[in-house]
């Protein structure tokens, strides 16, 4: 019908609407930049000038610099996002141009990480999964994660500006395709829920995206949350190693959970990531 929004439009505009919500400004950024960090990046064969010689194969250069005109005008913390096209080197003459969601945000890796869940919880997708990656251009080396097969999470590197800031970038048409159009909600559950923080010690290459995984398959529907919410490396522990701390909620639909009930879970999940990971638990 005439007049309607396509699918995608519908999607960036509660992608939009939620990235304001959080407290995002929307930015635009130029898509032909003087350098990039992809060696790939297709060079104009005529540019009108050396600042706008290569298509950008990411938005966060573009975001870079408008975080810096910012804090040069006295925005000290300023949230920037960008929905647009990149330019990737394709199979045909023409480059292939997906769409990305990036946004900046002061706050660092947790604040970054925090607006792409929320957005997942926004569209009605799964929860998303944090991977460890190696290196990414503009982002600190220990302080990165993939989103699944969707893009990535990070915190700028400290030489790129004082402070913590948290930077994401997503791929649109990955995330359409677990986005649901009509969101079901589940019913507030009445119930409390049982809070414990759990610290495991583990081998550095051990995702906590994976650790989540194995407890959630552990415990059941009754693990209703499990979060990081430290990870510590230092002269305590054997080189290799490193200690998450997850922030964990145990809680039923049906009743109020007894204390051997919520015992039991946590046997389950301390013993699910042992068996997977060798991780031991830190007192």
């Amino acid at each position: 019908m005439w007049g309607r929004l396509t699918r995608e439009q519908r999607l960036r505009r509660r992608i939009e609407d939620a990235l304001c919500g959080m407290g995002f400004v929307e930015a635009y950024t130029y898509s032909l930049v003087d350098s990039d960090p992809d060696p790939r990046a297709i060079r104009l064969p005529d540019p009108l000038t050396a600042e706008h010689a290569l298509l950008r194969t990411t938005i966060l250069g573009g975001l870079i610099r408008s975080l810096e005109r910012n804090l040069d005008a006295g925005n000290e913390q300023p949230a920037l996002f960008e929905i647009a096209h990149v330019y990737l080197p394709g199979d045909q003459e023409l480059p292939d141009e997906p769409v990305r969601i990036a946004g900046l945000s002061w706050g660092g890796f947790a604040r970054a990480k925090g607006a792409v869940e929320t957005l997942y919880r926004v569209l009605g997708a799964p929860e998303p999964s944090f991977e460890s990656t190696g290196q990414l251009p503009f982002l600190h080396p220990h302080k990165v994660a993939r989103v699944g097969e969707n893009g990535w999470v990070g915190e700028l590197h400290p030489e790129l500006a004082e402070g913590e800031w948290g930077a994401f970038e997503l791929d649109l048409a990955s995330l359409a395709e677990v986005a649901r159009d009509v969101v079901v909600y589940a019913d507030v559950i009445s119930f409390p829920a049982v809070k414990q923080d759990l610290s495991f010690v583990v081998a550095e290459e051990v995702p906590a995206g994976e650790m989540i995984a194995a407890a959630r398959e552990a415990a059941g529907a009754d693990l209703r949350g499990m979060e990081v919410g430290d990870v510590y490396r230092g002269s305590q522990l054997e080189e290799g190693q490193k200690s998450i701390t997850f922030a964990v909620a145990f809680q039923s639909s049906e009743r109020t959970l007894s204390d051997a009930e919520a015992t039991s879970l946590r046997e389950k999940v301390v013993h699910a990531v042992a068996e997977r990971f060798g991780a031991t638990l830190r007192s």
